[in-house]
């Protein structure tokens, strides 16, 4: 592949990846060294910021979450407290996996290009490119204006809640956005507007870590699921025109080269992202379950910021399974694409080397949680099906309190 084109597939793939870059420097991040002193020392000071807000923030849930099993172990009283202490945890897991693996992220991204297709002489291939990329920034754009909206209804909703009980003729307090545990009086006027701005912040920069590796993610594996369909059409045309044995043979071990290439491609992406999937699989059915607690049964007033809320931790660990099931599908479309091409026109040389591709090809590619589980819509079923179970359990809890 020429310098110019790796230039142009560099140019398309950070076009791409634009809403990820963006996220990441808002909270102190990115693939690129800083230009100036003055840069790099802005970005260090903003990543100990967002690093120090998230970690308080996990530590004052756990103090909060202490001190109400202690007072009051009622359901109602505790469940509230765990959807904004799995979303602090699952903040830090995910942050850290990107800053731990930003060297790995920026090589993953340049090894893309080495082998992103070149499609101006294939109308076809061009297509397929357009249409995944179109399809790709349309889902970003979606993801990121809801995580967005979400933060901000979490963070306006006290204000909200003032203004409405004020016009109700009551006594209202000003509220926080989270519920946390501070080593002084929060109530008195300086130190409110402190901490309703630090909790802002905190909202905004779990937002901003969120949406920047689930949209990494998605878009690294959204790029190889575009490549292995055209590996498919590739293969499918096989021997289907008149070519020499050897030319076959030689367009036959050039695929092989390719599907390897992505296999280790898509295994070392897993390794990057194994931990915070594990946490993230873990601790949705948590997230899910106490959410979905508080919109049914204690807390209309908080409704719309609530299912905002779960709309978004829904579509969160949806996307994620959404996009490691298509590699799982399209890896084993491979098989099927090679099996469909012209290969009884081939010699025994060229047939023993698609077997080759097909038997590998239908051994699936899986991003797994650590090895403890693989990464697919059958998991985001699982997910769904164990946060009602909790939901259940907690449901018959609160229900024998009420008696």
């Amino acid at each position: 592949m020429s310098n110019t084109a790796i230039l142009q597939a560099k140019v398309e793939i950070n076009n791409s990846l634009v809403l990820i870059t963006f996220c990441m420097k808002c909270m102190g991040l990115s693939f690129e060294d800083a230009k100036s002193t003055t840069t790099y020392f802005i970005q260090k000071l903003v990543l100990l910021l967002s690093v120090s807000a998230v970690c308080y923030h996990v530590f004052s849930d756990i103090v909060y979450i202490a001190i109400t099993l202690a007072n009051s172990p009622r359901v109602e009283d505790v469940v509230p407290l765990f959807h904004p202490f799995g979303y602090g945890v699952l903040s830090i897991a995910k942050g850290f996996a990107l800053w731990y693996k930003k060297d790995d992220f920026k090589q993953l991204i340049d090894e893309l290009a080495v082998i992103w297709p070149d499609t101006k002489s294939d109308q076809e291939a061009q297509t397929i490119k357009d249409n995944t990329l179109a399809t790709l920034l349309i889902t970003h754009q979606w993801y990121f204006a809801i995580n967005i909206v979400g933060m901000l209804f979490y963070g306006l909703t006290p204000i909200v809640i003032y203004i409405y009980e004020q016009l109700l003729g009551q006594e209202p307090e000003m509220g926080f956005v989270w519920i946390c545990w501070y080593p002084f009086d929060k109530r008195k006027p300086i130190a409110h507007v402190f901490v309703y701005l630090f909790e802002v912040f905190i909202g905004q920069t779990c937002v901003w870590v969120m949406v920047s590796t689930d949209l990494l993610f998605s878009g690294m594996a959204s790029h190889i699921g575009m490549l292995l369909r055209m590996l498919q059409r590739r293969l499918e045309n096989i021997a289907s025109t008149e070519q020499t044995d050897d030319e076959i043979y030689k367009d036959i071990v050039a695929n092989i080269k390719l599907h390897q290439r992505l296999i280790r491609y898509c295994n070392d992406l897993s390794e990057s992202f194994s931990l915070s999937f594990l946490v993230n699989i873990v601790l949705s059915s948590i997230n899910i379950c106490c959410v979905v607690f508080v919109i049914v049964l204690l807390d209309p007033v908080m409704a719309v910021s609530n299912k905002l809320y779960i709309s978004s931790v829904l579509m969160q660990i949806g996307i994620l399974c959404w996009y490691a099931d298509l590699i799982i599908h399209a890896n084993a479309d491979v098989a099927v694409a090679a099996y469909n091409s012209c290969w009884y026109r081939t010699n025994p040389r060229c047939r023993r080397a698609l077997l080759f591709l097909i038997q590998r090809a239908q051994k699936p590619i899986a991003f797994t949680a650590m090895g403890f589980t693989n990464v697919s819509l059958a998991t985001y079923s699982s997910i769904l099906t164990t946060s009602y179970s909790y939901f259940a359990l907690a449901y018959t809890m609160y229900n024998k309190n009420l008696k």
